[in-house]
């Protein structure tokens, strides 16, 4: 029996989820990563342009939501062998747990040093304004993730993402209102040519420049590229599992989309807005979001106590939400830890459990270990993280939910070709000592899915076909989506 049918640690029991919760504890992981963590300082400084990672973002949740995340759950219904995670819908198609465990592999390594970037910089904020010191800031919060993992049912927290989630499209949207309570159109037009930014008012807001220059089209492909990396993270994946019933799956894909548009929306229209705000002050690049709004907030609101408890509250918010992030991606880190530990035929429940918990413990421990002790650039490591993860994995996803003849040495070959594609694409100097991606402007996730996408067809095409039980169940899988 696997370890996964039981629900206790991770909270994994299959249909026991609601459409709209599902939709809002997946949405509250890769969307907020992006437009509440990484994007904001990004927008303010470079200009509108950097909204098309955000229109990449949606176009890749779209992706998955409305085209995926249907044959997933299809698939994981109508197959005989027990599918409750990406990894394990590898093996059950190709018959492979050696395959399933590289997946794995890679996930827990890109989930897991993102994860750890994305603490270092939580850390330290909260630090901040609770006047404490980081080594016990980070304590806590690992504590919590740990605490959350092991006691709170996956169900409640997709209730609590889902809240979370819902309070950080409010508070965007409430912090334009207020912008334009405060301030007439007037003043912020003024304010943006006061700013003297890089080819003036108009530039600054068009999508299509960055920096005052027009963007290129390696640069667009790029930013776009980014949306790869939705289809290629396991969080949706095991979201829909986890739902209760297609009429919620079907609720489920419509209110991701809303919630993800809404977010996307909001949190871009709001960055575009803090140069006018903040006149004559300046955001920098080695600020953080959180710095960002809270000079926002205090430039409209001024230093009063009222306006202290709203900032307080709602910087606490897009704090919580960050968090909650970072618990889904501990528990997904947990569950392919565990994928890995072999299973132990004789023993009891309680000897399960404690195996279970000793995996969310010393996962915890590691974790902060190394963001206690271990120093590298946050943003660049997310970056990098997300990208390889795109490149090694969203091809070998999306073609093993859509394409008949997709075989086992095909997903290998895709993986493998994806994932030295992006490094050599990436730091080996190929054209006068610099890189092929500095040279192209074109980013390494973009081009190792394209070879991986290659790779997984072409040897899929070359290689002994699946098995007829097989493909009868794919058969009726791709039926169910008619």
């Amino acid at each position: 029996m696997s370890v996964f049918s039981d629900k206790r640690v991770f909270g994994i029991k299959r249909q026991n989820c609601g459409g709209v919760s599902t939709a809002g504890q997946v949405c509250a992981n890769d969307v907020i990563l992006w437009v509440i963590f990484l994007l904001p300082i990004n927008i303010v400084i470079h200009g509108a342009g950097q909204c098309l990672v955000a229109m990449g973002l949606f176009v890749g949740n779209v992706v998955g939501w409305i085209f995926l995340s249907k044959r997933m759950n299809s698939y994981a219904e109508i197959s005989p062998k027990k599918i409750h995670n990406a990894p394990e819908l590898f093996a059950a198609r190709y018959g492979s747990w050696k395959l399933k465990d590289l997946v794995s592999v890679i996930w827990i390594v890109t989930l897991g040093l993102i994860l750890v970037s994305v603490l270092k910089v939580i850390v330290s904020v909260v630090a901040y304004f609770m006047d404490m010191p980081e080594s016990i800031s980070l304590a806590i919060i690992v504590s919590f993730l740990i605490l959350a993992t092991i006691l709170v049912d996956n169900k409640l927290m997709g209730i609590i993402k889902t809240i979370v989630f819902i309070m950080v499209i409010i508070v965007c949207l409430t912090m334009i209102g207020l912008v334009f309570y405060r301030m007439d159109a007037r003043e912020i037009l003024d304010n943006y040519r006061r700013s003297r930014l890089a080819g003036g008012t108009s530039i600054y807001l068009n999508i299509l420049y960055y920096d005052g220059k027009t963007v290129d089209i390696g640069s667009a492909i790029s930013m776009t590229g980014v949306g790869l990396g939705c289809i290629a993270m396991p969080l949706m994946y095991k979201g829909v599992l986890n739902i209760r019933d297609n009429k919620e799956l079907d609720v489920g894909r419509i209110w991701a989309v809303i919630f993800e548009g809404f977010t996307i929306l909001s949190s871009c229209i709001l960055a575009l807005l803090v140069v006018p705000v903040l006149y004559p002050e300046k955001a920098w690049a080695n600020m953080n979001s959180f710095q960002v709004y809270n000079l926002m907030l205090k430039k409209l609101l001024g230093t009063g106590t009222y306006a202290y408890v709203f900032r307080f509250a709602a910087l606490m918010v897009f704090i919580a939400a960050v968090v909650v992030m970072l618990e889904s991606f501990m528990r997904n880190i947990c569950e392919h830890i565990r994928g890995l530990v072999p299973a132990i035929s004789r023993a009891g429940g309680i000897a399960k459990l404690l195996i279970d918990i000793g995996v969310v413990v010393l996962t915890g421990c590691c974790i902060f270990l190394v963001a206690e002790f271990v120093e590298f650039n946050r943003e660049h490591m997310i970056a990098e993280n997300w990208g390889l993860c795109a490149a090694a994995l969203a091809a070998p996803l999306f073609c093993t939910l859509t394409y008949r003849h997709a075989t086992g040495k095909g997903m290998y070959a895709g993986i493998i070709a994806g994932i030295l594609t992006f490094v050599m694409w990436k730091y080996l100097p190929f054209v006068n000592g610099g890189s092929l991606a500095a040279y192209s402007g074109i980013s390494g996730d973009v081009v190792g899915f394209a070879v991986s996408l290659l790779f997984t067809i072409g040897v899929s095409v070359c290689t002994q076909k699946n098995t007829e039980e097989e493909l009868k169940i794919f058969d009726r899988m791709r039926a169910d989506q008619a």
